[in-house]
């Protein structure tokens, strides 16, 4: 593959700790391992995972090595419940910038330093991790985002939209307009919610920020990424109908080569083996100017 090609992919893995009884980690992990070698994403932003898991794809998949952060910090570095925005990267596509550095965490609230610091009436703390990266071959660099953001509260993911797009500009700034910036994610709201918007349409001072699945024409039904496990999620899709709630969002205007939702066709003979509750997106991108 080109050294202008970067494929990105944005993936919920399903916490460990979460459908445990009916959907245990120790039977999906083959089964997500199996899809990322599928599709063999460049970079792949993860949301959900606590370490243990982010370790076994570790192992199972070498060519790989990965990134980040959980949500209640490096205090709490092997607890259960705390949910890692990672990021795994090809050894023999890409590079960290600056490996000793790892990928920066910031928390999506009003003390964004503190770790495991949170908005009022929010479910848990939420994070972005950032991490720049070079291509092998060329040494173009770009910057690297995964986030994950708030269930419940629309207030509270929309004040952290805002957030993201304050910190893409400070990126931008610290890195030069013609560096691109990636950002990928569980954002728990549909294209036309307030807080996707705020993404989209920016504010005073920032630049402008892409869906790779509009710029690439997909609809929205066809890019329904909560695909849910379990009764209580059937009713949800009959209540709400499909929801498209995984983004791969970029800046500037890139050629999107090709998006897909990738969906779990041949990994379904075991229903207790599904990779997770959410599809995948990958979008293949030109970053040749």
């Amino acid at each position: 593959m080109s050294d202008n090609i970067l494929r990105v992919m944005t993936f919920n893995l399903l916490a460990a700790t979460k459908k445990s009884r009916r959907h245990p980690w120790r039977l999906r992990r083959n089964n997500v391992a199996r899809l990322v070698r599928s599709v063999r994403p460049d970079v792949l932003g993860t949301q959900e995972a606590n370490r243990a898991q982010l370790e076994d794809l570790a192992r199972l998949l070498p060519e790989y090595d990965f990134v980040g952060e959980g949500n209640l910090g490096a205090a709490r570095r092997d607890c259960d419940a705390n949910w890692y925005c990672a990021t795994f990267y090809r050894r023999d596509r890409v590079r960290p910038l600056d490996p000793a550095a790892g990928s920066e965490a910031i928390w999506l609230s009003p003390t964004p330093d503190v770790p495991a610091s949170q908005y009022n009436l929010g479910t848990r703390p939420r994070l972005v991790t950032w991490t720049t990266f070079a291509m092998a071959e060329s040494e173009r660099v770009f910057v690297f985002g995964t986030t994950h953001l708030e269930a419940i509260n629309s207030w509270h993911r929309r004040r952290s939209a805002r957030q993201l797009r304050e910190h893409i500009a400070r990126q931008v700034e610290q890195h030069g307009p013609r560096v691109p910036v990636f950002l990928t994610g569980d954002f728990n709201a549909v294209a036309g919610s307030r807080e996707i918007q705020a993404m989209r349409q920016g504010c005073p001072d920032c630049e402008p920020l892409f869906d790779a699945w509009t710029e690439a024409g997909g609809s929205e039904a066809e890019g329904a990424t909560f695909r849910g496990l379990g009764l209580r999620d059937r009713m949800g899709h009959l209540l709400f109908g499909p929801r498209r709630i995984d983004y791969v969002f970029y800046r500037p205007r890139l050629t999107v080569r090709s998006v897909e939702r990738v969906l779990f066709e041949g990994l379904e003979h075991r229903q207790m083996a599904l990779p997770s509750d959410h599809f995948p997106v990958v979008a293949e991108f030109d970053l040749a100017v």
